[in-house]
């Protein structure tokens, strides 16, 4: 796990991951934003922006399924085997940033995904603010 993504997660030598429910790679965080998950989850339900079954399978898929991995000094962390399945991972690994949180791809399938994505940037009317030329 890189040092910037141990470093953003505090001084808690461990790491949450579980497998995207959005495509084939994993997702995880700090103990923070497992808990503002779940904390969002219950908001919802109380809200009624959630029904409780969705509510249920949110907290099956994302707590449930989350992981608690802990690195070694180097950074270490040996991901659960159906967890390498799911996001077809073999010997490396890309690490995604996005700010709490961050997500692990197959190194060629992110490669096309920001191909992808950038595409859809470029066709985007602003970004950050700025007009495009």
């Amino acid at each position: 796990m890189p040092s910037p993504f141990r470093d953003a997660l505090g001084d808690d030598a461990a790491v949450f991951i579980w497998p995207s429910v959005r495509g084939d790679f994993l997702e995880g965080g700090g103990e923070a934003l497992m808990k503002a998950l779940q904390r969002e989850i219950f908001d919802r339900v109380a809200d009624g922006s959630l029904a409780p079954v969705a509510a249920e399978a949110q907290q099956v898929m994302l707590l449930g399924e989350a992981r608690r991995l802990s690195y070694d000094k180097t950074g270490r962390i040996v991901l659960p085997e159906a967890f390498r399945d799911h996001a077809n991972l073999s010997n490396s690994a890309t690490f995604v940033g996005l700010g709490n949180r961050f997500q692990v791809w197959e190194p060629e399938a992110h490669e096309t995904r920001k191909a992808a994505m950038r595409e859809s940037v470029r066709s985007t009317p602003l970004i950050m603010g700025v007009e495009r030329p």
